[in-house]
């Protein structure tokens, strides 16, 4: 049974959520005080959780002011994408024929959902689809039997929101589709290209959108 969060971790996840949403936006100062007043969180636990996300690369530290929320660079954007290729493609492939039944509907649920969202006006329905493309990838991480690996691909696709925040595109559940189709079929080399090939689409307009 694992144990309860500390209430430094709960600050720290409620913090880097607001970061990675975009509540908390690129290059906004924060003050310690103003803080922990509005996460409704004690002097201590706040600074704690300030000081971690400093040193995860969520915040920088000005002195005598406070932290200011960082803004991931073009770097910092290839380097997430290079890793997310090698370790999700290998996660698929690792997956691919161990996927449970459940699993195999909650994608096929998840997918449909997009589906719905192909035609939304609605700007709120931004979140619900960087939900729903992170839960698809999260329950195609589990069964690789790698804990370690499905933990470092969360980290990597939370990082990879941060960075689709302000991005006007909001769903193409194709090429989730494609994924999914191979998975059926157990094709694991066909399931590694489609996964491959989908996180290269979304680094490219990522990358063409900002170099602009």
């Amino acid at each position: 049974m694992s144990a309860a969060p500390t209430k430094k971790e709960q600050v720290y996840e409620r913090i880097r959520r607001a970061i990675i949403t975009g509540e908390l936006k690129p290059g906004e100062i924060l003050n310690e005080a103003e803080i922990a007043a509005q996460f409704e969180s004690g002097k201590t636990p706040t600074r704690e959780a300030l000081l971690l996300l400093t040193h995860d690369g969520f915040l920088d530290s000005l002195p005598r002011v406070g932290y200011i929320v960082s803004k991931p660079t073009m770097q910092d954007i290839l380097e997430i994408f290079h890793l997310r290729i090698i370790l999700e493609v290998e996660a698929i492939g690792l997956a691919a024929g161990r996927l449970s039944p459940e699993d195999i509907r909650h994608l096929q649920e998840n997918n449909k959902e997009e589906e719905k969202l192909m035609v939304s006006t609605n700007p709120n329905d931004k979140a619900t689809a960087s939900a729903l493309n992170r839960e698809f990838h999260f329950i195609l991480a589990r069964p690789s039997g790698n804990a370690r690996l499905a933990t470092l691909i969360q980290q990597l696709v939370d990082d990879m929101e941060r960075m689709l925040v302000n991005d006007p595109y909001l769903t193409d559940p194709s090429q989730h589709k494609k994924i999914l189709d191979a998975l059926l079929t157990q094709d694991k080399e066909q399931a590694q290209e489609a996964i491959r090939l989908h996180i290269e689409e979304t680094r490219n307009r990522i990358v063409n959108r900002l170099s602009g």
